[in-house]
């Protein structure tokens, strides 16, 4: 993968990392506020308020940089909007039932989800090394459920919502895997105005089974959700604009990290020997798939 020379210069790695440690803090606070907010709010109604915002302000910014609406690849283009949309609804519902540092960790297994999805639909060859990644990010998924107490049995429904946070991440790993396929020829703004657009019109469907209008403090965990997720693509964009992907991306594993002390502080949510053991088997199985996507582009 060709880098332009001036992101080998020390300052501009460095400001990469920083940026991506920005972003992953944004990214923590929203899901801090979503966390907040689905207390009473239908988690639809979260993911649409978040969309309307996302939608309004990628709109402008396509009006101003004169770049297409509907784009060329539609299909993929509504893929991608699709699974974005089912992985952010699971996402924000499995924060509204499990520990908060839980429901997101489990949405990062997306990257050892993609490199499956590449292999089967993308024709690429697993080999060794991702069987391996595969079991490590599913033994972390397995210890990180120990300290709940959980019941691992079928009629538990701490299993159903583990299985829903897995869920979400793999129908992230499906917009990934379907970006993948028109990062080349369709402008990145295109792509997220997809996302936020077909996440807004879906949970604006589901709307009036169950819309409450926000009270003036709901309202603020709203703002929350917005401002953390505008700020944290702002950041994650400009981490990779500045540095090398295969440097900055274990960088947005900090996230979790941060979910996880924001349920320790405002939710007294545990953090054991387990707990940790089980984030670090995640982090280096994904570091590592995406380490290996990086080099592979």
């Amino acid at each position: 993968m060709t880098q332009d020379p001036v992101l080998s210069e020390p300052r501009q790695r460095l400001a990469g990392i920083l940026y991506m440690t920005g972003a992953s803090l944004a990214f923590a606070l929203m899901v801090l506020c979503v966390k907040w907010a689905v207390r009473d709010l239908p988690v639809f109604e979260v993911v649409f308020f978040r969309s309307v915002t996302g939608t309004i302000l990628i709109s402008l910014l396509i009006f101003r940089e004169k770049a297409s609406f509907l784009g060329k690849d539609r299909g993929l283009l509504f893929l991608r909007g699709a699974s974005g949309f089912t992985a952010l609804a699971l996402h924000f519902y499995t924060i509204s039932k499990l520990p908060l540092g839980l429901a997101v960790m489990l949405n990062f297994t997306a990257p050892v989800f993609a490199a499956l999805l590449a292999v089967i639909f993308l024709k690429e060859k697993p080999g060794l090394f991702l069987w391996t990644m595969i079991l490590i990010s599913f033994a972390g998924v397995f210890l990180l459920t120990i300290p709940s107490g959980m019941d691992l049995g079928p009629g538990d429904m701490k299993t159903v919502y583990i299985f829903l946070g897995l869920l979400s991440g793999f129908f992230a790993a499906i917009a990934y895997v379907s970006i993948r396929g028109i990062k080349h020829h369709e402008s990145p703004l295109t792509i997220i105005f997809y996302f936020t657009t077909v996440s807004l019109l879906g949970s604006a469907f589901f709307l009036p089974a169950g819309m409450r209008w926000p009270a003036p403090v709901e309202w603020l965990a709203l703002l929350g959700v917005a401002v953390g997720s505008f700020y944290g693509q702002l950041g994650m964009t400009l981490a990779y604009r500045k540095a090398p992907a295969s440097l900055v991306s274990p960088f947005s594993y900090l996230t979790p990290a941060f979910a996880f002390l924001f349920g320790f502080i405002f939710w007294n949510e545990n953090i054991t020997m387990h707990t940790i053991v089980g984030t670090v088997l995640i982090f280096v199985a994904g570091s590592l798939v995406s380490l290996r996507e990086a080099i592979y582009e």
